[in-house]
């Protein structure tokens, strides 16, 4: 007699495999929790998205920076901030080489992986080749707090001083 809870076939050989219940039970129940408190993490990390770009915008003043995630008509991400400090040698990559605490993403999600060329969707969007070859796009969490931005921006602050 021969019992498995699932037999899969892997090139010429056969095996069993048993699925790792305690993960699906404790997948289920994180999902369970994230729908409950959902409007609660939303707003707050919109709270935190808004401070954070009120904070970047007060640092690098307004003609030092670009908000690249205001695009007219569209809806944004509750969590996420685009952006671009502008000036010469202000890269995404070069900031964030400089950067002490702050780990982000340049470009858009859909970035290229080459070094020097800016995000196909940020350009797609009507933002100019050497706005988004500055790109840097931040998320906030759930557990970020007024504190954190304030580290981060600092951190920038200090990068693009360096850079400049």
């Amino acid at each position: 007699m021969h019992f498995a809870v699932g037999i899969y076939k892997y090139s010429s050989f056969l095996c069993s495999r048993t699925e790792n219940t305690p993960m699906i039970a404790g997948l289920g129940k994180a999902a369970e929790l994230v729908n409950k408190h959902c409007e609660e993490y939303e707003a707050h990390m919109r709270k935190i998205r808004d401070y954070l770009e009120e904070r970047l915008k007060t640092v690098f003043e307004e003609q030092e920076i670009r908000f690249n995630c205001r695009l007219e008509g569209s809806r944004r991400l509750c969590n996420t901030s685009n952006f671009s400090i502008l000036g010469s040698g202000l890269q995404g990559r070069l900031v964030l080489s400089r950067c002490k605490t702050l780990l982000a993403s340049v470009g858009a999600a859909c970035h290229s992986e080459k070094v020097d060329k800016p995000s196909s969707i940020l350009l797609s969007c009507g933002i100019p080749y050497h706005v988004a070859q500055n790109a840097l796009r931040l998320s906030v969490g759930r557990d970020t707090s007024k504190e954190d931005v304030d580290l981060i921006v600092e951190d920038l602050k200090q990068a693009v001083a360096q850079l400049r």
